[in-house]
């Protein structure tokens, strides 16, 4: 019923639902819904900073960005390293993955967190889908 749901306000069939297509659902169930309400419930919800919400992030489920950032985090400090993701990554090389730390690694630290390993996949599905 609840997938249903998702499915039906997923008006694009991205397997995202955008705060839009959100509040078009709730508001067309009968259920007045602000922006702002929204909002809040998106922001609670979005598990990897992307605005949109997949449907194990509205279930309040580990998404996969999660569980892959938790499998690259073998000392399970809350970070990655560049030997940690090159643990995962074996295809690419120790030039690619500086690449991608100098990019994405925003606090300078030579570790990627949570927020900036997000940024750097969602980045990477850009490029594929342009």
């Amino acid at each position: 019923e609840i997938r249903r749901l998702f499915t039906k306000a997923d008006k694009n069939k991205d397997g995202k639902l955008t705060p839009e297509e959100w509040r078009q659902v709730m508001n067309a169930s009968g259920v007045p819904t602000s922006q702002e309400e929204v909002e809040e419930f998106f922001d609670s919800m979005d598990r990897d900073f992307d605005g949109r919400l997949t449907f194990e992030e509205f279930m309040g489920e580990e998404s996969t960005i999660e569980k892959l950032f938790k499998n690259m985090d073998e000392n399970g400090d809350g970070v990655v390293t560049k030997q940690e993701f090159m643990t995962i990554c074996k295809n690419l090389t120790d030039e690619q993955v500086k690449m991608a730390f100098s990019k994405f690694d925003t606090s300078g630290d030579d570790k990627l967190d949570y927020r900036e390993f997000c940024e750097m996949i969602r980045k990477k599905e850009e490029e594929r889908n342009e």
